[in-house]
């Protein structure tokens, strides 16, 4: 869920005095007319209220304190460049854009194929990223779809985010997505090129990490957790199939009832991930081991 505390911290700018003749933020529902899902434990934390469209923190700072924030505007969108077969009928490689809200539980994917012209530019669906166009990626399925806020964020993913996958998606075509039989591996013994492949992985598991926190209850990642504690990941392979040593575990141990999960429901998140989402996974879960 939702860090609440560095919720209300980074909106400083938004919250609004309230008046009552009370100071504690525990003790609002009725004011509010919302319910208290998230008491504060202490003078320091924030109290959180919730109703049909939004959130609503209390807190002390200079006097009982007021931050409303739209669940509309708790959306995360991830950008990925897919290059192996994950079941979407979606010629490789291609480009996919994630849209997650916790807060509304509404998701959304739009998916397009990239290629590289004669003339090397690359086009992703019917645009090339030298246009500086966004495609049309409608998202009807999404209730705040046509927010401004949305709509710019959208935006900045495809104009700032995007870009930065060019040497990544030029590299797939010009190898024909892997290096070429008469190429010799490229050696990565340089400091340098070390730190860059390392930043580039922490990166892809950061966001990757990001999507996977919202897809997850927190029982279902301490189930996952507890079953690969007892792996060792001594290759890159191993990674992929981590629903498997965890369906083997609901079945010997009966760990759904132990953590009261619908085991269903999560093999079938497991089976859905791309190899960069188990990984990220297991560096999440058991990073000692990753």
């Amino acid at each position: 869920m939702y860090d609440w505390n560095a919720l209300w911290h980074e909106r400083e700018a938004y919250r609004t005095g309230f008046d009552i003749h009370h100071n504690d933020a525990n003790e609002l529902a009725d004011a509010l007319r919302a319910k208290l899902i998230h008491p504060a434990a202490h003078p320091e934390e924030v109290a959180v209220y919730e109703n049909d469209d939004r959130y609503i923190l209390a807190g002390h700072a200079g006097g009982l304190q007021l931050l409303e924030v739209l669940k509309h505007g708790l959306f995360d969108i991830t950008l990925r460049f897919v290059t192996e077969d994950e079941g979407q009928n979606v010629p490789l490689p291609y480009v996919e854009i994630h849209v997650d809200n916790l807060a509304t539980e509404e998701q959304a994917v739009w998916r397009g194929e990239a290629r590289l012209d004669d003339e090397g530019r690359i086009w992703v669906g019917k645009r090339t990223l030298d246009e500086n166009v966004l495609p049309a990626m409608p998202f009807d399925e999404l209730s705040f779809t046509d927010r401004t806020e949305f709509r710019e964020a959208l935006a900045r993913v495809w104009h700032e985010d995007l870009p930065q996958l060019r040497p990544l998606i030029e590299a797939w075509f010009h190898h024909g997505g892997a290096a070429p039989a008469h190429e010799e591996p490229a050696h990565y013994g340089d400091a340098d090129r070390v730190q860059q492949i390392c930043d580039r992985y922490a990166e892809i598991v950061r966001r990757e990490q990001a999507l996977l926190s919202r897809q997850f209850s927190d029982d279902e990642l301490r189930l996952i957790a507890g079953v690969i504690a007892g792996i060792h990941f001594d290759s890159a392979a191993s990674c992929r199939g981590v629903w498997l040593a965890v369906e083997a575990r609901i079945i010997d141990d009966e760990l759904d009832q132990q953590f009261q999960i619908d085991s269903e429901a999560l093999l079938g998140k497991l089976k859905n991930l791309s190899y960069a989402q188990e990984v990220a996974l297991i560096e999440a879960l058991s990073p000692l081991q990753a």
